[in-house]
């Protein structure tokens, strides 16, 4: 990331995400960097921080298990600038006693965590 901007909900202060201004455009982010989308201007980007930063955190998400080599399902619990508390499950969403497993990334990008 280049130069990033906070976008802060004005009713509560809340962190939403981040616009981040690269060489091509403009990037609209998750808290921990996950792009959202790229877009042309800033406005768009903040647009869709507001609209789409933090819903997308829900649902179901992939995580690269490094030490299985291997991609898993699972749901986001906990979410920082900095790191991500994931909760492995099945191909469903459900949190199989088999499957179940919390793992911490820290500093995540998209070779390691991806939206489902």
């Amino acid at each position: 990331m280049d130069q990033r901007t906070p976008v802060i909900r004005e009713d509560d202060g809340e962190l939403l995400g981040y616009v981040c201004r690269e060489s091509s455009g403009f990037t609209a982010r998750t808290l921990f960097g996950y792009i959202l989308a790229r877009t042309e201007s800033a406005e768009s980007a903040e647009m869709i921080v507001r609209n789409e930063g933090l819903l997308v955190l829900k649902g179901m998400w992939r995580y690269y298990d490094s030490s299985e080599k291997e991609w898993f399902a699972c749901i986001l619990t906990e979410v920082f600038e900095n790191k991500v508390i994931v909760t492995r499950t099945n191909e469903l969403g459900y949190q199989d006693p088999a499957w179940h497993k919390v793992v911490t990334i820290k500093n995540p990008d998209d070779t390691i965590l991806q939206k489902g």
